[in-house]
């Protein structure tokens, strides 16, 4: 039996929207990372930085400071990415010392397929989860983000 707010695209484009930037911050509960990272056959970190790179390009230390993880272990995350063609490292026009990382047209597309992946999972909670927890899950997780963005710009 299919829940009646399934049927609003709209909040489920919205509440996809809020999982897929929320996503490296997420357990397993409300998304199936296992399933993200089998299907497209990498490891959670992998698909966290592709999710930061949907919104722009960001430099090491952005992503290092992100992730929580040294900048010389963000290195082969990256160079593995880059070896799939899904990312690029590209030097700043202002300053040569700052590299910036960017998502090929392979990464792009990669991203949005695991934002579909991810709506496919939403639409796919038990109907014990009604309109308006789905609703305020959505509010939540556009607040946590915020603050999440917010506090990240302390950092920075």
């Amino acid at each position: 039996m299919s829940k009646s707010w399934t049927s609003e695209s709209a909040l489920i484009d919205a509440i996809t929207g809020n999982l897929f930037d929320a996503l490296p911050l997420l357990p397993k509960r409300l998304v199936r990372v296992d399933a993200i990272t089998r299907k497209f056959e990498m490891p959670f970190s992998h698909v966290q930085i592709l999710c930061m790179l949907s919104g722009g390009s960001m430099t090491i230390g952005q992503i290092s400071r992100a992730l929580g993880i040294a900048k010389p272990n963000i290195t082969p995350l990256l160079d593995s990415l880059k070896q799939r063609g899904l990312l690029d490292r590209v030097r700043s026009d202002r300053d040569r010392r700052i590299v910036n990382v960017e998502l090929l047209p392979a990464g792009v597309e990669m991203a949005q397929n695991i934002r579909q992946c991810i709506a496919e999972q939403v639409a796919q909670w038990p109907e014990s989860i009604g309109t308006s927890d789905a609703k305020r899950l959505n509010n939540a997780l556009a607040t946590l983000i915020c603050m999440s963005r917010e506090l990240a710009a302390l950092d920075d």
